[in-house]
């Protein structure tokens, strides 16, 4: 079978993203100039790909089929014990490197931090920090280990949960995307995904809620914490901060859809 005729056959049980990005990952050589020079799949590419398919359909994200998410331009390795990079939390780590260029920043700290993929974007763009990575899944840093080694960074990495192993008045930012999804929306993909990545309860606004209490006595004076949130979090996460006495919200950070996904509040008091 032909490459273009393969495609032709199963781009309807793909999103257009995910078959490109499948191709991309298939083949060393770019697969548009494959398609126009009538390439021809091998038995091993052939079964290779409609074993992926296979898999696909019954619901498994294509980036534990593959072992790597691509993430504002950078490749990491992932597997089923870590949550899958979204293109949402994009803009919240170009926040983040905007402010810590602004404020030039020092001691950064990636909260849950799974893959490691905010922190090392991070670390990339503005070498002169310190970074720091934190996770309660011991699995989920060995794979943040791997991806440091991948891009030749260094980092800190904590087993612990949220902010027990940290000593108080230490950061300058702590950034985070905690698990904010309701037992009753892990359908789909996410069911293939670890629960503990995603499953709140409050609305899904517990950790959300348990971060803003606490992150506050791990910053320094004027130090900035920036979450990643659900889309319909905006009023009740106001409504929280409103309860507490030492935030100042900077900025709330909207997605690719306009969407409110993100905060960003200061220190003070």
């Amino acid at each position: 079978m032909k490459l273009k005729d393969w495609i032709k056959k199963n781009k309807d049980y793909f999103t257009e993203c995910d078959l490109r990005y499948l191709l991309k990952n298939t083949f060393l050589k770019d697969y548009i100039f494959l398609y126009l020079e009538d390439y021809r799949l091998s038995q091993e590419k052939l079964d290779y790909l409609e074993k992926i398919k296979k898999l696909y359909l019954k619901g498994y994200p294509l980036a534990y089929l593959l072992k790597k998410e691509d993430f504002l331009g950078l490749e990491f390795k992932i597997n089923s014990s870590v949550f899958v990079p979204r293109q949402e939390t994009e803009v919240i780590v170009e926040e983040a490197i905007q402010i810590i260029r602004k404020e030039n920043l020092k001691k950064i700290l990636d909260l849950g931090c799974g893959c490691g993929n905010i922190g090392i974007c991070i670390k990339k763009r503005v070498p002169h920090i310190e970074i720091f990575f934190s996770d309660i899944n011991l699995s989920a840093l060995k794979i943040t280990s791997l991806n440091l080694n991948i891009h030749n960074l260094k980092g800190v990495l904590i087993n612990c949960d949220l902010f027990e192993g940290f000593k108080k008045n230490v950061f300058d930012l702590i950034i985070s995307n905690p698990p904010y999804v309701e037992e009753k929306d892990i359908k789909g993909s996410l069911r293939f995904e670890p629960v503990n990545s995603l499953k709140a309860e409050k609305g899904g606004l517990f950790f959300i809620e348990k971060i803003l209490k606490e992150a506050y006595f791990y910053l320094k004076e004027k130090g900035f914490l920036i979450l990643e949130c659900g889309y319909n979090h905006k009023e009740k996460i106001e409504k929280i901060i409103d309860g507490l006495s030492f935030w100042q919200i900077k900025k709330w950070i909207k997605d690719y859809l306009g969407k409110s996904r993100g905060l960003i509040v200061e220190k003070y008091g």
